[in-house]
């Protein structure tokens, strides 16, 4: 529905902006923290929920999850992502992922470094709580600065503050209004050419 509102609310449409910054924040403050983190899938993760994935260090997967950012078919531009997604799967599967909008399944999700296991449905997150186990048997110290060095030795090109910006202002478009408006109503974006 907040989605929805900013098609013709133009109070809701200035709020894109502290969206993106909230959302770009958050993924940044996951990705920093100085403890370990590990996301477990259980389903499609997509969008907002493949960039949950990608600030994680570690993923595991059951074998029905998804992975995409098909934020390109509506308009929009997955710019918080971009600089997480290229560090786990390189520039090549990036721009798969960002310009086609394609969704990948575990196989290809695993094989481009985008999660590391995966595991049947039974024992994802005793899977993903062993990790934690293994992860709180490092000593807190060296956990954080090895995870500042990896911080360090990936730095991005972009501020999170320009990556927030370059995502929100795709929202505030008119091709994003009419794809937008054509996921709502189910039907295909007015410049989808029908190839699928």
């Amino acid at each position: 529905d907040e989605l929805r509102g900013t098609l013709t609310d133009s109070e809701e449409a200035g709020r894109v902006w502290d969206d993106a910054a909230r959302l770009s924040a958050l993924y940044e403050f996951i990705y920093e923290l100085p403890k370990p983190t590990v996301a477990a899938v259980n389903g499609a993760a997509v969008a907002g929920g493949a960039g949950l994935v990608t600030v994680c260090d570690l993923a595991v997967s059951v074998p029905s999850a998804k992975f995409g950012y098909p934020e390109v078919r509506r308009g929009l531009v997955a710019a918080m992502v971009m600089p997480h997604l290229l560090r786990h799967v390189g520039e090549r599967a990036a721009r798969y992922l960002l310009l086609t909008g394609e969704l990948i399944d575990v196989l290809e999700a695993q094989r481009t470094g985008l999660i590391n296991t995966v595991e049947p449905a039974a024992s994802l997150m005793n899977k993903a709580l062993s990790w934690a186990r293994a992860l709180a048997d490092g000593g807190p110290n060296a956990l954080a600065q090895t995870k500042d060095l990896l911080h360090q030795f990936s730095r991005q090109a972009l501020s999170i503050q320009e990556a927030a910006r370059a995502s929100a202002a795709p929202r505030l478009t008119e091709e994003c209004r009419q794809g937008l408006q054509a996921f709502f109503a189910k039907r295909p974006a007015p410049w989808a050419t029908g190839y699928r």
